[in-house]
């Protein structure tokens, strides 16, 4: 009886059975001028960082965020050094977004990006053969078909448009709008250049933690908190109707 209790009491003081959290590794910096989806502050750091808590810490995770430029994600991501990032699938190409190294949790935020310019335009215009400002280290789903002119932020494609080095360049909504009014630079939101819906894309090997992670995603969609904190941040920028869209 002695010996069942004693080996009971090795099972559950055991370190292969302590009760520890999964710790995972991501990065959701973006260009690191993704406003407000990232915002270099550290009390509001921006809707990613703070959706990313949410749902890790609902689904009893750890998680570390490592602060990386755009093209590096990618990179740490397709060689496994970090667990995730956030992205939307209407982002990638089909060869991307079919890559068997990936999976994707349940979708999170809606995120939209438009083709931007600074006059406008009275055609809709028409991206292949041209060239386009892009941010470097991003997925765009039609690159083939443009010459991209890669910038290291939105807030240097703003800038870019301001001086006449491009004239058109593709923007999030909601960073364009936020920049535009920073710098004071007219823009106009022509049309969409993709629309979908923010995703956790793992690593496959992570496969296991997916039922939980779309869990906990399910449970925040339930209580509006991914509404609420996009609903925070937004209402410190101008309505899209300030500007042409």
């Amino acid at each position: 009886m002695r010996t069942l209790i004693m080996i009971a009491a090795f099972y559950f003081l055991s370190p292969l059975h302590a009760n520890t959290k999964t710790q995972l590794t991501y990065s959701v910096s973006g260009s690191g001028s993704y406003y407000p989806y990232y915002t270099h502050d550290p009390e509001q750091p921006g809707i990613l960082p703070e959706v990313v808590t949410a749902i890790l810490d609902t689904a009893n995770i750890e998680g570390t965020n490592l602060l990386l430029p755009a093209k590096r994600t990618v990179l740490y991501l397709e060689t496994g050094k970090i667990d995730f990032d956030l992205i939307s699938p209407s982002w990638l190409n089909d060869q991307q977004r079919n890559d068997p190294r990936f999976i994707y949790s349940d979708a999170i935020l809606s995120v939209d990006e438009y083709i931007v310019s600074t006059k406008k335009l009275s055609f809709e215009p028409k991206l292949k053969g041209a060239e386009v400002g892009t941010v470097r280290g991003y997925y765009y789903h039609d690159d083939i078909h443009f010459e991209r002119i890669d910038f290291n932020s939105e807030k240097e494609l703003l800038q870019a448009l301001a001086k006449g080095r491009i004239d058109l360049a593709i923007i999030g909504d909601l960073p364009a709008i936020y920049w535009a009014k920073e710098l004071n630079i007219p823009v106009y939101l022509n049309s969409v250049h993709s629309q979908g819906e923010m995703h956790m894309r793992l690593q496959a090997k992570h496969k296991k933690l997916l039922p939980v992670i779309n869990q906990a995603i399910k449970t925040l969609h339930q209580q509006a908190f991914f509404k609420t904190i996009t609903q925070r941040y937004v209402q410190s920028i101008p309505s899209a109707g300030a500007l042409g869209h």
